[in-house]
């Protein structure tokens, strides 16, 4: 069991901390932690969890920027409104959700970052496409006086067979990669063949080993496979790292299968 804080948060949390760009970068990650619709923002347990990250950030001597403390006052203040019964208007109709400005915020920050990660990422793929410069042909050497006559068929051919070659220089073929693609079953397949042979695996290792970002994410996500499937087990080390080793079951030929589905 999970030992948590008084507002609700692991205790792994007083060992390191997550950066954040800002205030609201932060409160949509406590959003995703407690799995909460951000519509139905449960202000007391986020109010509760904001300022203990403040807190923690002060224990490890972080930079707590201005707008985080004038985020915390306006959760305390939001808070206290919802202790509140709702108050009716003229015509009866209740007041508008206390909660409402800050959903819109916060969507339309999650918005503005979803934009840039994209943008980000089209930056990413076009710095992993080179072209050649312009490099400018030598001056051919003229004589004066050159007249029409003068030019023959063949000199005609010669600069059209130049003028290919420069083309060609400055137009080469494009250059075709077929992509990696590693599946979770080929590193399901791959750990347990190590961890029979009787290893205890250093997973930050391991995944630090592997050749590329889809063979990271194919190798964690059969990490997660074999432990909700109960053949391998985690531990922690004091240093702060993670060993795998397996319990001794086997996996199933349909688990192997229901990977590749």
């Amino acid at each position: 069991m999970t030992t948590r804080t008084a507002a609700g948060l692991p205790e792994s949390w007083s060992v390191s901390l997550p950066e954040f760009e800002g205030p609201l970068d932060l409160l949509l990650h406590l959003v995703r932690v407690n799995r909460v619709d951000l519509t139905d923002i449960p202000v007391a347990t986020i109010c509760d969890q904001f300022h203990e990250t403040l807190r923690l950030m002060e224990e490890l001597d972080l930079d707590i920027a201005a707008e985080y403390v004038y985020e915390a006052a306006q959760l305390i203040y939001l808070k206290s409104r919802m202790l509140l019964p709702r108050q009716r208007n003229e015509r009866g109709e209740e007041e508008e959700d206390p909660r409402q400005e800050l959903v819109e915020r916060l969507l339309e920050y999650r918005r503005l970052k979803e934009a840039a990660q994209s943008l980000a990422e089209i930056h990413s793929l076009r710095r992993e496409v080179w072209t050649l410069p312009k490099r400018p042909l030598p001056e051919a050497e003229r004589e004066d006086g050159i007249e029409l006559g003068d030019v023959s068929l063949y000199d005609l051919l010669g600069s059209l067979r130049t003028v290919l070659l420069r083309y060609d220089y400055e137009h080469p073929l494009p250059l075709h990669l077929r992509g990696e693609r590693f599946t979770v079953r080929s590193q399901v397949e791959r750990l347990l063949a190590s961890l029979e042979a009787g290893k205890v695996l250093d997973v930050l290792a391991d995944l630090k080993a592997r050749g590329s970002r889809g063979e990271v994410v194919a190798a964690f996500l059969a990490v997660l496979e074999l432990c909700r499937l109960r053949i391998v087990r985690l531990h922690q080390t004091g240093d702060g790292g993670i060993l795998i080793r397996a319990t001794g079951a086997r996996l199933a030929e349909h688990d192997l299968e229901a990977l590749e589905s």
